[in-house]
């Protein structure tokens, strides 16, 4: 027992050394430029998913958070960590792919989003670590693959945290999916 009293200390004193760190981004413009080679590089946006009771949803063809009530043509919402597609959308997640590499994987298993008790897509539903030292949420540096309104995208959590480590801004990487042709 006394083992395990120190074995909590320890945690405790070793957590409270740990410095807290994480990428941070600022939350994304809604009018905002592209890199002209994006399609081929990527693009990254900021979402703004602060609000615990409420979904952002995201056209990823236009490039932003989509703004209420014109809320149709979205590709992923994202409310704090959770991320789902439209009913008419899944996700396969494509595992530890370099982002520049990735293309639609023929054996892929996208899975849709169940909106059932609380909406959730199984494929992208765990895209974290959870650190638990520092209590923090680190990408678990998995690459998805998208689909929705009869596109394909890859997407890449980046970071979880606003500038001073405040949670709910999650920060994606994205592209068109190219095909698989035979690689």
């Amino acid at each position: 027992m006394f083992a395990l009293f120190l074995g909590a200390i320890a945690y405790l004193v070793a957590s409270s050394l740990t410095r807290r760190n994480a990428p941070v981004y600022s939350i994304s413009p809604h009018e905002r430029a592209r890199p002209a080679n994006w399609q081929t590089v990527g693009d990254t946006l900021t979402v703004d998913a602060t609000d615990g009771d409420r979904w952002q949803y995201v056209s990823l063809a236009r490039g932003h958070v989509l703004t209420p009530p014109d809320t149709s043509g979205w590709d992923i919402a994202v409310q704090r960590y959770r991320v789902i597609t439209p009913s008419s959308g899944a996700v396969a997640d494509l595992g530890q792919v370099p982002f520049e590499r990735a293309h639609t994987a023929t054996g892929a298993s996208f899975r849709p989003t169940t909106f059932a008790h609380q909406p959730v897509n199984a494929a992208v539903d765990h895209w974290y670590r959870y650190n638990l030292l520092t209590h923090l949420l680190e990408p678990n540096g998995h690459l998805f693959a998208v689909r929705s309104s009869g596109a394909s995208w890859k997407l890449a959590v980046v970071s979880y945290y606003c500038p001073q480590l405040v949670a709910g801004c999650l920060t994606i990487r994205y592209a068109p999916l190219a095909p698989d042709r035979g690689r």
